[in-house]
Formats: structure tokens, C-alpha cells, sequence
């Protein structure tokens, strides 16, 4: 039993904004080769947008409901899915309203310093490469959206923070130091009756490998422990200084028979380490 995605119906998309409340639709079409497989199973197929995601061209309004139809029996279907972006609204209280949390991911490139074993990546005389080595890789990032009357004051303190204990986000746990503060947007002004709101929406980008800087400890000087001075690393026999920095030992040493597993890395704070569960939808 196979329930195959085919995609958007072309022309298929409409959108109503009445007063502030804005709805949308859009239609995807699916086959399936069974005929035993039911509006269940072919609503829950994985490329159909999830209940709570967010629409593609508005991140206030979140998929509120599929609507899943056999267009042509048995082998056709329809789902339609409807969005807004009313939530459970308090009409006099918009700081009551629910809290929404919608996934995505985000695919970059970045230098590496060490591989997946956490060895350092050298060549085969233990030296690093003159360019960097790149890989592609992907964040989970968190949308939180909220409701507020006021702009909270965090919105200050918390850009481009890093949480610094374990969180739970939407029921996923969330290690220290891999969370990311990042991406805030505040609506204009907005009235509810004659209450005025802001819509507020932050993002958490994920990092499993943290978010502090580890680059490898190497350079062209170490330390003299006899004098306590910092002197230029030579080469053996003369004066020169080598041609590529040299490994260190995390000490200010020059680390004696270097290799990919006895490299050693630093450790900086690059962020502000502060509580998440503070914000909205954090726990």
C-alpha cells in the first residue's frame, strides 16, 4: 500500500483577509494504489503540511485543519489544508492566547576542524590544510509564535543568546549550549475590540555540536616556562619560523608527536549564556 504525493493543484490557492483575521487554503493532490488505504492514511502522508505548521507565504497563520476528499475513486484524492492566523483567542486579553511552535531546518556550509570521532582533520604530517575543510550542515530551527500587549523586555537581552541548561521545546529536550536566540519579528501595532497587541515571533536554531568556539590550538609562538616569555616557535637547526603554524599542547607547549587524536582544541564563550526557560514556549 502506497499513498504517492503528486503536489500543489496549480490554482488551487485562495486567501480571505477580513478585518486582520486572515484565512487561507491550498490543495495538494495524492494518488494511492490501494484501495484499501483510508482518508487517514493518505491525510497523514509526510509532505502535507502539519497541524500548527506555518503557511509558506505568511508566518503568523498556522495550518489549522486537512480536509481529505476521494476525488476520484479509488484511486485519486484531495487534501486540502485550511490556515489562519486566529488562535485560541481571549477576546479581551491577547497575552492569553495560545502559544505556537512550528519546525523547520536550514542547510549551510562550515569550516571543520575535527571529524565526527572528534579527531582533528590534518594532513598526513599533522598539519592543517591551507583552506580549511567546508561541510554541509543542517539546523533544526524552532518558530515560536505569541500574542503580547507589550514588547517584553527580552526581546533586548536575549538576541543571539545561548541557552545555558537543558530545555524542552514542544515535548523535543534540547542539550546545553545548542540553542540559539536568532530571527525576532514584531508586528505593528494590532486591536482586538479595543485591546492594542503586538504579534511577536522568535526563532531557536539548533546546533548539536554547540554554539562556543573550539578552533585548534596551534600558531607560530609558544612559551618559554624557563623565562615565562612568550618567543617565536623555530625551526630545528636555525632560526626560521616553520612554514605552517605548528600544533600547541593547550598549554602554550608545542605538542610533541602531533596527530589527529592528540590535537587539542580551545574553548571561548562567544554568546551570552542565559536561562531560555524565561521565554515563551520554552520549557
Amino acid at each position: 500500500m502506497t499513498v504517492t504525493f503528486l503536489g500543489e493543484i496549480a490554482g488551487q490557492r485562495s486567501a480571505v483577509n477580513d478585518e486582520g483575521k486572515r484565512t487561507y487554503s491550498v490543495a495538494f493532490r495524492l494518488t494511492s494504489d490501494a484501495k484499501t488505504d483510508t482518508a487517514y492514511v493518505v491525510g497523514s502522508h509526510a509532505s502535507l503540511p502539519g497541524i500548527g505548521s506555518s503557511h509558506p507565504d505568511d508566518p503568523y497563520a498556522y495550518c489549522k485543519s486537512l480536509s481529505v476528499v476521494n476525488s476520484d475513486p479509488w484511486k485519486g484524492w484531495t487534501v486540502t489544508a485550511q490556515y489562519t492566523n486566529e488562535r485560541s483567542l481571549d477576546p479581551a486579553d491577547p497575552d492569553n492566547d495560545e502559544v505556537l511552535i512550528s519546525w523547520s531546518t536550514e542547510i549551510y556550509q562550515e569550516a571543520i576542524f575535527f571529524d565526527y570521532n572528534g579527531n582533528a582533520i590534518l594532513n598526513s604530517v599533522g598539519d592543517m590544510f591551507v583552506d580549511p575543510p567546508m561541510r554541509d550542515f543542517t539546523h533544526l530551527i524552532a518558530r515560536i509564535s505569541l500574542n503580547v500587549k507589550t514588547v517584553p523586555t527580552w526581546v533586548l537581552s536575549y538576541q543571539n543568546a545561548v541557552n545555558n541548561s537543558s530545555i524542552t521545546i514542544g515535548g523535543l529536550t534540547i542539550p546545553i549550549r545548542t540553542a540559539r536566540f536568532q530571527g525576532l519579528l514584531i508586528s505593528e501595532r494590532k486591536y482586538r475590540g479595543e485591546v492594542a497587541y503586538h504579534e511577536v515571533s522568535f526563532e531557536i536554531h539548533i546546533h548539536y555540536d554547540n554554539w562556543r568556539y573550539k578552533p585548534l590550538d596551534c600558531g607560530y609562538r609558544k612559551i618559554d616556562y624557563s623565562t615565562g616569555k612568550v618567543v617565536n616557535i623555530t625551526n630545528e637547526g636555525d632560526s626560521r619560523k616553520p612554514d605552517e603554524p605548528v600544533l600547541l599542547d593547550g598549554g602554550g607547549n608545542v605538542l610533541t608527536n602531533p596527530s589527529p587524536v592528540t590535537a587539542t582544541y580551545l574553548d571561548f564563550q562567544v554568546y551570552p549564556e542565559l536561562d531560555f526557560t524565561v521565554l515563551p514556549g520554552i520549557s
